[in-house]
């Protein structure tokens, strides 16, 4: 017999025991199923991670006062010396040839604005100057951005986020009109498109001159944080370096600074997902072995019942390594139909979370993306095919050393 023939033979119990063999590819099903489905999550989570900060740019980095920092998440103990200020931005614009764009961040206390009778409770307000919104990847809908002349005369002026100008204002223009902080009142001069970052947005967002928060808000002139951009064709970690030995010598080789970017941020939660998805995908490799035992109980269930068929087989001159080859073909068949069985569940499943975290708009509006794993899904399959033959060798070599005139005097 010809392997096409074991195969032909294999896909007939297949067909004959139909119950039989479902319940025997139950566990491979689940096993396949599961690996194939944690895989899935796993990418469609770091694609949406991906997605996400390329919003705001993934290649943008900040420098921020850490007694205890350091670059890229070294941490030294320093001694302190001072806070971010405003002229970092302009020491790093004149000693790093390698950024494009520094800017300074500032956040602002703010318990409400009004306008008239209407009033927003808690909105995020931040100090910028002209640069922020190219930084921060944020158009303007309606009016203008902040300008230089703004940071030069300390305008009292204001850019608004949309949820903020549908509560205050509804129907009525909001560009030129002036709304009220529990200590100065800010002319609206832009309004801020609407950016979605992980389920959060910037709708309550307002901003104000960074100079302004300082002379008229908070004082002094401190900042919460400064980011920056390199120019076109540096490579981000190059100009995190420049930036880094810039601040060292502002301190004194203190390392009393912190330097991170989107890009080293993205990476240690792709890194997480990532280890997260491989122990889940170990843990659900499990159920293989699971229906590797249970083809293994079936298969030795078969060769008791087909003891006469083997020892006829036997009698008519059929080699040991014919009865093996078969049995091993019949294990393997029975474990492949059930992987492949499995990728077609958890391609379903797959398509089931995205429709269901779509209408949720979890963990942001267009839900989960999922897109299949062709290649671990097959190596899933591929690897319950090996189950199969691993575990249906036993009962193989067993049916092979049955001796031809005993089986056929079974009963």
């Amino acid at each position: 017999m010809n392997l096409r023939e074991s195969f032909r033979v294999a896909l007939d119990m297949l067909r004959t025991h139909k119950l039989r063999a479902l319940l025997t590819m139950l566990g491979v099903i689940i096993g396949v199923m599961a690996v194939t489905l944690v895989v899935m999550l796993s990418e469609g989570f770091q694609y949406y991670l991906s997605h996400e900060f390329q919003k705001l740019g993934a290649n943008t980095f900040f420098v921020a006062y850490d007694p205890g920092g350091g670059r890229m998440g070294r941490r030294v103990r320093g001694t302190a010396i001072e806070n971010m200020k405003l002229s970092d931005v302009q020491y790093l614009r004149d000693r790093c040839p390698k950024l494009e764009t520094v800017t300074g961040m500032l956040t602002v206390p703010g318990s409400k604005v009004s306008y008239l009778d209407r009033e927003v409770s808690n909105p995020s307000i931040e100090g910028y100057d002209e640069y922020g919104l190219d930084l921060n990847k944020v158009a303007i809908v309606q009016g203008r951005g902040l300008s230089k002349s703004d940071m030069d005369n300390r305008a009292n002026v204001c850019l608004i986020g949309t949820e903020i100008r549908d509560r205050l204002f509804k129907d009525t223009d909001p560009i030129g009109k002036l709304v009220t902080f529990p200590n100065m009142t800010l002319e609206v001069v832009g309004i801020m498109d609407k950016v979605e970052i992980m389920g959060q947005n910037n709708g309550k967002d307002i901003w104000i001159p960074i100079t302004t928060a300082h002379a008229k808000w908070v004082g002094g002139d401190n900042l919460t944080f400064v980011m920056a951009l390199p120019k076109k064709g540096v490579k981000t970690d190059e100009a995190m370096d420049e930036a880094w030995r810039a601040m060292m010598l502002k301190s004194g080789n203190k390392r009393v600074y912190r330097i991170d970017s989107r890009e080293s941020i993205l990476g240690v939660l792709n890194g997480l997902i990532s280890g997260a998805g491989v122990m889940l995908a170990m843990v659900a490799a499990l159920s293989l072995l699971v229906g590797g035992i249970g083809i293994m109980n079936i298969m030795l269930v078969s060769v008791t019942e087909r003891t006469r068929e083997v020892g006829l087989r036997k009698a008519l001159g059929a080699p040991k390594t014919a009865i093996l080859t078969q049995f091993l073909v019949e294990a393997m068949v029975l474990s492949l139909v059930g992987g492949l069985i499995g990728m077609v569940v958890a391609y379903l499943l797959g398509i089931g979370i995205n429709l269901l975290t779509n209408q949720a708009s979890f963990p942001s509006k267009g839900g989960i993306p999922v897109v299949f794993p062709v290649v671990p899904a097959l190596f899933a399959a591929g690897f319950s095919a090996v189950i199969g033959v691993v575990f249906g060798l036993y009962p193989a070599l067993r049916a092979a050393s049955l001796s031809p005139i005993e089986a056929l005097r079974t009963e």
